[in-house]
């Protein structure tokens, strides 16, 4: 009985397996891709070291009115592993074959943390072709700059004992992004499967991606930004202020949402999903 227990508990507290394929690119990597629902096509990014298991909830609840495709990034979850082309670049170039071959249009572009970094990628490289709205939940242009001026996480300093124990330890600390990233504590048995599919992620895979965000800037990506493309910020509660007076200079047209934590959508997903629903649905760009 207490084994029976301990199952049935796991069942209700993981993400249980959807409907994934296995997508090939044309240079043989095949990416974890997971379809479901029809209507307009939502389109979700998981961040770094991150998976399409994260948006459980949210493929459950917006498949019953929406086409919703989540997928492992190159190098992460269940997609191919490869000691090249690990670079946010790359991942926007796989999504665009994404679309192409899946003849996708008048998508929503929904990217968590590091996956918005392959969003702006894809404005830069292929501008707003086939994207009809944007959702970026929290993450800035860039992470390291003055954070009296900007919108940025810190400086370099704040990241330089991160970046060292990544080099010299070989893995990324899953717990210590769990706990990050998340407001309130989790069960031993969510945390669990969170830690296991976060480690899915090769070191060789998560530290050319770690320096990848760490150097890049997309500035230029938000600030070219049109009301013609209906665009979404979620910004986690203790980053608002900052990031909102950043993005109402230079992003006037985007609205701008207060976020409970880093995986809001995760932790809250009747209110996350409730924001979600309000913005797909809205005809105006108004803050």
């Amino acid at each position: 009985m207490r084994l029976f227990n301990l199952l049935l508990v796991c069942l209700t507290t993981c993400p249980a397996l959807g409907q994934g394929d296995f997508f090939t690119l044309t240079d043989g990597t095949k990416l974890y891709v997971e379809e479901t629902g029809e209507g307009q096509t939502l389109v979700f990014i998981p961040g770094w070291t991150m998976t399409s298991r994260f948006f459980d909830k949210q493929q459950k609840y917006f498949s019953e009115e929406y086409q919703v495709v989540t997928y492992d990034p190159r190098g992460q979850g269940r997609s191919d592993k490869s000691t090249s082309n690990n670079t946010y670049a790359y991942h926007a170039a796989d999504l665009r074959e994404l679309f192409l071959q899946k003849d996708l249009k008048n998508i929503v572009l929904i990217g968590w943390s590091s996956g918005c970094l392959t969003m702006y990628e894809y404005l830069r490289s292929f501008g707003v072709d086939r994207i009809e709205k944007l959702v970026f939940i929290d993450e800035s242009p860039k992470w390291i700059g003055n954070s009296e001026t900007e919108w940025v996480y810190g400086s370099f300093d704040d990241y330089r004992s991160s970046l060292k124990e990544l080099v010299s330890d070989h893995s990324s600390d899953a717990d210590g992004i769990i706990d990050w990233m998340l407001a309130d504590p989790v069960d031993s048995l969510t945390r669990q499967w969170m830690r296991e599919e976060i480690s899915m992620t090769p070191n060789y895979v998560a530290l050319p991606l770690y320096v990848d965000g760490l150097t890049s800037d997309y500035t230029k990506e938000i600030t070219a930004l049109s009301a013609d493309i209906p665009t979404l910020f979620m910004v986690r509660s203790s980053w608002y202020d900052q990031a909102a007076n950043w993005l109402g200079k230079n992003a006037p047209h985007a609205k701008v949402v207060s976020a409970s934590s880093h995986a809001m959508f995760w932790e809250q997903p009747v209110r996350f999903n409730q924001i979600l629903s309000k913005f797909l649905t809205s005809t105006t760009h108004q803050r």
